[in-house]
């Protein structure tokens, strides 16, 4: 007890070991996830959920922690979803999967609340530092063609990082994106991170990610609140320091284009040039105004005109992205959905169990296929457990979503838009079965909806904790 008082008297807070608790149990959940293919084989799923205990604990020790209303319908939600899906499996094993996302995704909504600025800055740390290497992971893979941080797909090297999946990377790294806007105060660190965080979006190449990341970005202008004019309510700085972003992307994606086609050998020299080149506009640009994203923009597309004329791998890289990335088009998807939708119509309310969709199937040109994943999670959850399951998930969603736009602050707002990414790019993907998706866009968005101002600026810039983004609305 002395050193308790003693350190309040000296202005240190005392250690508050439930907090750390959830603070290492979330961190390493995700961290872990992310780093083991997103936790999504049995084994890796069964430590995530043991990591994820530990932070339950710790909020268990909390218990007169308030939980907003709506994190509190949501995780409800989520809480008689994993119920229902357990009454309607055929089997433990079957059940398990949607049972685990659902109980981690409310166990990060209801851990992540209510934290101390500390905590909750420690937490945002952690998060946005395991993006970061998955977004590193990704150009590694591509620059030298390492199998699995990069895999081939569609005739093109694509990035899939340490998930080892393209798609799932994409809409991990949306959610990093938003989250490092948001947390991080301005100046180089954050514009240094969104830089790696946008390069590693862009290496993915996923069209379900682009989708996802236009919808939040949608979201955000609509839904961030407006400043007043005056020397209190200055304009914003965040389009200016975030402007050099843009064209260092673009010169260092332009410079991976030699080592994207299936066949030819990876290019690491180009590739390393062009990411210090990206590095020197970073650099050179922290005062780039908006109005030089065009001379950057021009810059980058020289230097992918160049490589496209002078080197065959970058033209043959350039005309594959045209075909298989530039196009919303995908009869396979389409093959999946009509045999998702048929048995979906056999049992719409109750689903016809977890596990149990099969996709048998004769594929648009003849050739039989077996698939896992609809790649559509809204029409395969339908199937497998009915519009009952559906609701119930949607439900959860909604009400994050809502308390983000109800906030009126640039955090909910940032909340309500990370939502609407990630929902939209689960029609394309099977997300809700990567356990480290659902679980970072729970804390993530229990960070963003908790959020507490700060005191003043200068309080804010000396601890590096989120900005005080409650802002007046004409």
């Amino acid at each position: 007890m002395a050193g308790r008082r003693a350190s309040h008297r000296h202005g240190t807070p005392a250690i508050a070991l439930p907090d750390v608790a959830i603070v290492a149990g979330l961190g390493a959940a995700i961290g872990y996830a992310a780093l083991q293919q997103g936790g999504f084989y049995r084994p890796q799923l069964t430590t995530v959920v043991a990591l994820v205990a530990v932070a339950a604990i710790g909020r268990a020790l909390r218990p007169r922690r308030p939980v907003p209303r709506a994190i509190a319908v949501a995780a409800v939600a989520l809480v008689l979803f994993a119920g229902w899906a357990a009454v309607r499996a055929e089997s433990w094993q079957a059940a398990a999967p949607p049972v685990a996302m659902a109980l981690l995704a409310a166990a990060g909504l209801v851990c992540a609340t209510g934290l101390p600025d500390r905590h909750r800055q420690a937490l945002l740390a952690v998060v946005l530092a395991v993006a970061v290497v998955v977004a590193a992971s990704c150009w590694v893979g591509l620059a030298f063609h390492v199998s699995p941080l990069a895999l081939t797909s569609s005739g093109l090297w694509r990035a899939a990082s340490t998930l080892t999946y393209a798609n799932a990377t994409a809409a991990f790294l949306v959610i990093a994106l938003l989250v490092a806007i948001t947390a991080l105060p301005d100046g180089g660190v954050r514009t240094a991170v969104v830089a790696v965080l946008a390069l590693g979006l862009v290496t993915t190449m996923s069209r379900a990610g682009a989708v996802g990341l236009a919808v939040a970005a949608a979201v955000l202008l609509i839904a961030a609140p407006r400043r007043r004019r005056g020397a209190h309510h200055a304009r914003s700085s965040v389009p200016a320091s975030l402007a050099p972003v843009v064209p260092a992307v673009a010169v260092a994606g332009a410079a991976l284009l030699p080592s994207l086609p299936v066949g030819a050998p990876p290019h690491p020299l180009i590739a390393l040039a062009g990411l210090a080149a990206g590095a020197l506009v970073l650099a050179c640009g922290r005062r780039m105004r908006p109005r030089h994203l065009l001379a950057g923009l021009v810059v980058g597309a020289a230097v992918a005109g160049t490589l496209v004329a002078l080197v065959p791998a970058a033209r043959e890289a350039a005309a594959g992205i045209v075909e298989t990335r530039l196009t919303l088009e995908s009869a396979e998807r389409a093959d999946l959905a009509r045999v998702t939708v048929e048995q979906f119509r056999t049992a719409p309310w109750t689903g016809i169990g977890p596990g149990e969709l099969d996709l048998r199937y004769v594929d648009h040109t003849g050739a039989r296929v077996r698939a896992v994943f609809t790649h559509d999670e809204y029409l395969q959850t339908a199937a497998e457990t009915g519009l009952v399951g559906l609701a119930l998930v949607v439900a959860a969603l909604a009400a994050v979503a809502v308390a983000g736009l109800r906030a009126r602050t640039v955090a909910g707002a940032v909340a309500a838009a990370a939502v609407a990414g990630f929902a939209a790019h689960s029609a394309f993907d099977f997300l809700w079965h990567i356990p480290v998706l659902p679980l970072l866009l729970a804390v993530a968005t229990a960070l963003l909806l908790t959020e507490r101002p700060l005191r003043s600026g200068r309080e804010l810039l000396s601890s590096g904790a989120l900005r005080h983004n409650r802002e007046d609305v004409p």
